[in-house]
């Protein structure tokens, strides 16, 4: 059993697109979530959380990093860390996305079926607070993420039910 970890946060999410979807197309949406998730970090950070994971998928991970990103510039010993589900994820993205994986933790060496979720349990072990934006579709990724973070016991702060 692993112990109990001290003032780590982990984030959960949906791709860019699911986002968009459930928005109306309306790209104002990530901004908003940016911004949200701005506001929790620098809250978290005054609670003490200072190291962030983020599972670097295109959407709500992305604007994770660079919104704790952000709040490193005000704030001193805020850490980001990218937990890539398998090496060569970052090749799949644009150059300057590829710049906010730094030295990443991978799960897996290589791609196979189940290598997300293993870096999402993986995250959920290693955090004690996870924010997330589910919009509580009971399947999925982040379905899945949730859940086991509940059932480990973390607490979760779902974005997606504070911005409504």
């Amino acid at each position: 059993m692993e112990t109990r970890n001290n003032q780590t946060v982990a984030f959960t999410r949906h791709r860019k697109e699911r986002i968009l979807q459930g928005s109306g197309n309306d790209s104002r949406i990530l901004a908003q979530i940016r911004e949200a998730v701005t506001g929790v970090v620098t809250e978290l950070y005054g609670q003490g959380y200072k190291e962030y994971y983020t599972g670097m998928a295109s959407g709500f991970d992305m604007t994770a990093a660079e919104a704790v990103l952000q709040v490193r510039e005000r704030y001193k010993g805020i850490k980001l860390i990218a937990a890539v589900p398998f090496r060569k994820q970052p090749l799949w993205f644009e150059a300057e996305d590829q710049l906010l994986y730094g030295r990443g933790r991978s799960v897996s060496e290589n791609y196979h079926k189940g290598c997300y979720l293993r870096r999402d349990e993986y995250m959920v072990r290693k955090a004690d607070v996870i924010v997330a934006y589910w919009d509580l579709v009971p399947k999925g990724g982040t379905f899945y993420t949730v859940n086991k973070a509940l059932e480990s016991g973390k607490s979760v702060i779902n974005l997606y039910e504070r911005m409504k």
